[in-house]
């Protein structure tokens, strides 16, 4: 019983974090595009150096995506090659770049 329980675990958080995925994706898309409640004024950009918001869009899809890779990684073979602890460390160094970002523009 215990396997099913596990299984079905792993299944929920397969799915979570592809839906996850998917809903990164499409914002990342959307704030590339301009969509209806995607657009913000680019003048937050500007400590950045930026002109648009294509590459935070592309920045942020990827981190989420990225983050949702590792988690489904970890759960199903856990932690065995070093390239899994670099590509973490790239994933920590983007969030932390994107808090930084995010403090820098608040404090505007």
């Amino acid at each position: 019983m215990t396997t099913l329980r596990t299984r079905a675990t792993m299944r929920l958080l397969a799915t979570f974090e592809s839906f996850l995925a998917l809903c990164a994706l499409y914002g990342g898309i959307s704030l590339i595009a301009g969509a209806p409640g995607f657009t913000m004024p680019v003048e937050w950009l500007a400590p950045l150096g930026l002109n648009s918001w294509v590459l935070p869009g592309v920045a942020f899809a990827a981190c989420v995506v990225l983050t949702g890779w590792l988690a489904i990684q970890f759960a199903v073979i856990g932690l065995r090659e070093p390239v899994q602890w670099v590509t973490l460390g790239l994933l920590a160094l983007l969030l932390g770049l994107a808090l930084l970002a995010r403090h820098r523009l608040a404090a505007r």
